[in-house]
């Protein structure tokens, strides 16, 4: 085509705009759309995002909404076309999928499920009218009540920002709520308009910041937070000092444990508040505090991809100071990318020797992780058998550390367990009391006797020697001859890995004697196979005049005293056999029956009339 003179520029002065301005220059323009959520019947939340078509629906994009205001609406405003069609719906998170609203069912439902909202975007700036939550419409005005706080600064040096206090009534928003101090008396107090009967978490700022947060630990909180419910009608608080949960400062009395883990300790899916370490609370009753210092999705070793040491709660345990420490992580360390097991045995010895060098000297006590019944979260069961617990094992042998057995005792119940990992409520219980029973179950008891006569090894004990392992003293009975500290480690039996340890024993030769003999209380199972049989009866116990031995065909018996001293034997017994104890004493004697590699040792009481 030819073109005039005047045509030509023009026609290259058309191209020039396309390429300096693009196409979408020339779409409608972008118009400014605010959003408003009533969060009222869902509230508190600290979190109110909108997932959309504009973002992508990808959880990292998606958008965070404001409540300044504190009256339970949130809001946020975006810039779309005009004329653009958009579906979107709002959530309370944008970690996971979990806390999206709903609309199924109702007439505003819009995309493929009929559970988004939709948006045609006007031509001109608009304020959209508020929707409740999972609704169409608005849930009406918030009737809001007061929450007075006060917290003692006296002895603390305030921060020349002030004092705050942040929680989920202002969404964790640190320099939004300022205390004040009419009377200069170091109180500081405020007022909060707040929404009655829910539960309230917060935290005392000394400046404005969230690093400025006290750390606290007592029954007022909850994972270092206070915790406070309101009611229809306006609460006072009573005043208390920075960082703690009584108006003196003064410490816990209680004996302080510690309980360390990932999801299944923090109280997976949201179930923080019926955690094992809240339930083992109650179930220890008075006396006891227990601290959930638990984490979701953390390692122990520091080269995976979330350790716990890298969190806060690494910290806050050392701040509480605990007379026991429950350590329950490995099960995050199974997945594929995180599993390094010099790493993780590296990394457990140095956190028991941190937590033993505290001033409390705390009691450990490890937890084996509870058996994984799938694969979710890449979390591998194999692995955690075979060889983390393995690892724990040894770790509780070469440094006296008491071991929980928790894999067994949260096998065979899958359906405690509905995502295969996490425990429900029942579960969790299960837990917790089996901590329980292994804090309060009495220690391994060691005592000095005269004669070492029972030789018999046995690898479910281990001796130590001032804090050291002895090599080769894996007996009930051992020969001492250097005066010292002394403790043992004992395993109950190879079918459980339940471990103890002594209280130390203070060795001290009488005046001319070279060596003697120390012994343990503690009796095990060992290497019982299906030739002894699992199901061994002796009976009657207490005996006076016989007892009864069932299911230990052709093994050999030993009864010998608690000092050690073997006071009859018996060669290749029939499947029931009977041994007359009428000429025993009576006391407390050890009934043992050995068969190739394998033994079995049962107390036994002798009363007679």
């Amino acid at each position: 085509m030819k073109m005039n003179f005047i045509t030509k520029p023009v026609f290259w002065f058309a191209c020039l705009f396309l390429v300096i301005f693009p196409a979408s220059f020339l779409t409608a323009a972008n118009v400014m759309v605010t959003l408003r959520v009533n969060m009222s019947e869902a509230y508190p939340t600290s979190n109110v995002y909108v997932g959309s078509d504009w973002a992508g629906w990808e959880l990292a994009k998606f958008q965070k909404l404001t409540d300044n205001n504190h009256d339970s609406i949130f809001e946020i405003t975006v810039y779309l076309p005009a004329g653009a069609s958009y579906n979107y719906r709002y959530t309370v998170g944008n970690a996971d999928w979990g806390g999206f609203e709903s609309l199924g069912g109702t007439p505003c439902g819009s995309g493929p499920n009929h559970e988004d909202r939709n948006l045609i975007v006007p031509q001109v700036n608009t304020v959209f009218g508020v929707v409740c939550f999972n609704s169409c419409t608005d849930c009406g005005v918030t009737v809001n009540t007061d929450l007075n706080l006060s917290v003692d600064m006296n002895g603390i040096g305030v921060s020349s920002e002030g004092v705050h206090v942040a929680g989920n009534f202002n969404n964790w928003d640190a320099g939004s709520l300022t205390l004040t101090d009419a009377d200069n008396d170091n109180i500081y107090d405020i007022t909060i308009p707040v929404i009655p009967n829910l539960d309230y978490e917060y935290s005392f700022l000394n400046g404005n910041s969230l690093a400025d947060a006290e750390v606290v630990f007592g029954t007022c909180e909850f994972r270092s937070k206070r915790r406070v419910t309101v009611y229809n009608e306006a609460l006072t608080v009573p005043v208390v000092k920075f960082g703690s949960c009584n108006a003196t400062g003064e410490p816990i009395p209680e004996i302080r444990i510690a309980c360390i883990g990932n999801s299944i300790t923090e109280g997976g899916a949201g179930n923080h508040v019926n955690s094992w370490p809240i339930q083992l609370r109650d179930m220890l009753g008075e006396g006891y505090y227990t601290e959930n210092l638990g984490v979701a999705g953390t390692t122990m070793s520091k080269s995976g991809d979330s350790p716990w040491w890298n969190k806060p709660q690494y910290d806050y345990t050392f701040d509480l100071n605990p007379d026991i420490v429950v350590i329950k992580l490995g099960t995050n360390d199974s997945k594929g990318g995180n599993w390094k097991p010099v790493n993780f045995e590296a990394d457990y010895i140095e956190l028991i020797s941190q937590f033993r060098a505290m001033p409390s000297h705390p009691t450990i006590y490890m937890a084996t992780p509870a058996k994984a019944y799938s694969s979710a979260y890449n979390i591998n069961d194999e692995v955690i058998f075979r060889q983390i617990i393995p690892i724990m094992q040894q770790i509780a042998f070469e440094h006296a550390v008491h071991l929980i057995d928790m894999y067994n005792t949260t096998s065979y119940m899958p359906l405690n367990f509905p995502d295969g990992i996490h425990p429900n409520f029942e579960g969790t219980k299960i837990i917790a009391q089996k901590a329980k029973e292994n804090i309060i179950k009495a220690k391994p008891v060691i005592s000095q006797i005269e004669t070492t006569a029972d030789t018999t090894v046995n690898d479910l004990y281990q001796w130590f020697y001032n804090d050291s392992p002895v090599p080769d003293s894996h007996f009930r009975t051992i020969h001492v001859t250097q005066e010292g500290k002394y403790q043992v480690v004992v395993r109950m039996s190879n079918y459980s890995n339940d471990i103890f340890v002594s209280e130390p024993f203070t060795m001290a030769l009488p005046q001319g004697v070279s060596d003697a003999g120390l012994t343990v209380d503690y009796d095990v199972v060992y290497g019982v196979d299906q030739t002894v049989g699992s199901d061994i009866h002796i009976y009657p116990n207490p005996a006076s005049t016989s007892i009864k031995i069932e299911n230990a065909a052709n093994a050999d018996v030993t009864i010998f005293t608690d000092l050690g001293k073997v006071i009859m034997t018996r060669q290749k017994i029939d499947l029931n056999e009977v041994i007359v104890v009428e000429e025993l004493k009576n006391g407390v004697y050890f009934v043992r029956l050995t068969k190739n590699n394998s033994s079995v040792t049962q107390r036994l009481v002798v009363l007679k009339n």
